[in-house]
């Protein structure tokens, strides 16, 4: 028995008709989501999305802040000075390499601290184009929190050593951790001129091609050695027990974190430099700051502190671990009338950190922070301090002026960026990237200039050919270290920073 055939006839025709209609509704919205879609990291070729980050290099025709509004006028400043660099057909090409993105609630390196870094390099990049030539652009670059990305990053700065760019250096970097430092291999494997801001490991020497205007850990370490011997000779003068009894001498605080190298090596140096001046290390005690909340460390030391037979630490760690350290102490002090002195490195608490109510409360309940730091928080006071010891050729006035000064104010620094050493060494490690540039231009050569011809002036800058930095006389050593760089003893107060000395 015939069953009628009940689907549909459809005709070719019908067919491809509607294969047009669909194909041309699919082309419709396609074209609306690509309209409305939001744009990744501002559309641009050098930056890929990693980790929600913006990663690698910013256009520098574009103020592209990589999410953080804080950065938007500092990043309006430098597209503007590379606005005027890009007129110069010759013209050549300096990378800031730091953490740009939003940091996440443990990162060590306050908003802040980037900015003002940016606000450093682009002062001097200003103020070197005014006159000089080539002029330099500047290229904003990104490695991610912690520098985690750095690979994208660096891969997209060996790409920008060709024209139209021409990388010729690359600064900043901030902090001595693990990924910096490979990123650091990698650029002097590839014969890139680096010039470190504000890192400070010994270990870094290592590293070819590689300048640090920033006094050295072990140069840190040998004055804050000085200034604990100072303080328990005056306590044995004065016969000032601790609680716990026994010889006087020193307390370490140290982070367990071995991929940091900053407090790894800052703790050597001072455990070897207070030895050398006959000091004992009574006791060793440690936190890990991979941990996400080391308060509850330092909640269960606070006794052993205050038991100890001295009244002097050393803390080797990060600010924002030493404002856990001083909260948690805040919370329960010791015995009223003992004053504990807290010496550290450079690596110093936020503002924001410093003005939370338990870390003051810390201060107030007989905390002294004393710390070696950078460069002084005034720089005119830090320069008079040291020509009242008649050693004020270590820093230069003019230097300390073209920095603070108002000359160029479309680039002016605010008191909160003139007295932040990050600012300060950013400034003179552009400086220094700027200083081998007018080195390696060869008159007589029609070509233009290349990292090659950088590198090959790197070392020349001691002696005779030292930078006058704001920081101070900047004579580096075949090692890459600021020979006898200036360094300042600090307090942090309640009412804020302080400058106790100059070394």
């Amino acid at each position: 028995m015939d069953i009628p055939d009940a689907r549909p006839r459809w005709s070719r025709r019908r067919v491809v008709a509607l294969c047009s209609v669909v194909a041309v509704l699919a082309a419709v919205i396609t074209a609306v989501a690509w309209a409305v879609r939001e744009p990744v990291c501002d559309d641009q070729e050098g930056l890929v999305l990693v980790d929600d980050q913006c990663i690698g290099v910013a256009d520098p025709t574009r103020a592209f802040d990589f999410d953080r509004p804080a950065l938007r006028d500092v990043m309006e400043r430098i597209r503007k000075q590379n606005e005027i660099a890009a007129r110069d057909p010759e013209h050549v090409s300096i990378a800031v390499l730091l953490t740009l993105t939003p940091p996440g609630a443990h990162a060590i390196e306050p908003v802040e601290q980037v900015e003002h870094q940016l606000k450093g390099a682009v002062r001097a990049q200003a103020f070197y184009n005014v006159d000089d030539s080539p002029k330099v652009v500047l290229l904003p670059a990104n490695a991610g929190e912690g520098f985690t990305h750095w690979e994208p990053a660096v891969g997209e700065l060996l790409r920008r050593r060709g024209a139209p760019d021409r990388l010729v250096a690359v600064t900043g970097f901030g902090q001595s951790l693990a990924p910096a430092q490979a990123a650091l291999e990698v650029l002097s494997e590839n014969q890139v001129p680096l010039v470190a801001s504000t890192m400070t490991s010994d270990a870094l020497r290592e590293v070819d091609g590689l300048l640090r205007p920033a006094p050295s850990n072990s140069r840190q370490a040998g004055v804050a050695a000085l200034k604990a011997k100072e303080i328990l000779d005056a306590d044995a003068a004065r016969a000032v027990p601790g609680p716990g009894g026994g010889k006087p001498g020193v307390v370490m605080i140290t982070d367990k974190n071995e991929d940091d190298g900053y407090s790894v090596n800052l703790a050597a140096e001072f455990r070897e430099q207070v030895g050398a001046l006959g000091i004992e290390v009574l006791k060793t005690m440690s936190y890990d700051s991979r941990l996400k909340d080391i308060r509850v460390t330092f909640r269960g030391d606070q006794a052993n502190i205050c038991y100890a037979s001295t009244r002097v630490f050393y803390f080797a760690g990060r600010g924002t671990h030493l404002s856990a350290l001083v909260e948690a102490l805040g919370d329960k002090p010791c015995e009223k009338g003992r004053e504990l002195v807290i010496l550290t490195g450079d690596d110093s608490p936020s503002d924001e950190q410093a003005a939370e109510d338990k870390f003051r409360a810390g201060l107030a309940g007989g905390i002294r922070i004393v710390q070696t730091d950078l460069s002084p928080p005034d720089l005119r006071e830090g320069y008079a301090v040291l020509a009242g010891k008649g050693d004020g050729d270590r820093m230069s006035p003019k230097a300390i002026e073209d920095f603070t000064g108002d000359e160029l104010p479309d680039y002016a620094l605010d008191e909160a960026a003139r007295r932040d050493d990050g600012t300060v060494l950013s400034y003179d490690a552009v400086l220094t990237a700027l200083a081998l540039v007018t080195k390696a231009v060869d008159p007589d050569q029609r070509k233009p200039l290349d990292h090659r011809e950088v590198l090959k002036v790197i070392y020349t800058l001691s002696d005779a050919n030292a930078v006058p930095g704001a920081s101070g006389r900047l004579s580096y050593t075949s090692e890459g270290d600021a020979e006898d760089k200036v360094v300042p003893l600090v307090e942090r107060t309640a009412s804020g920073v302080v400058l106790v000395d100059v070394r």
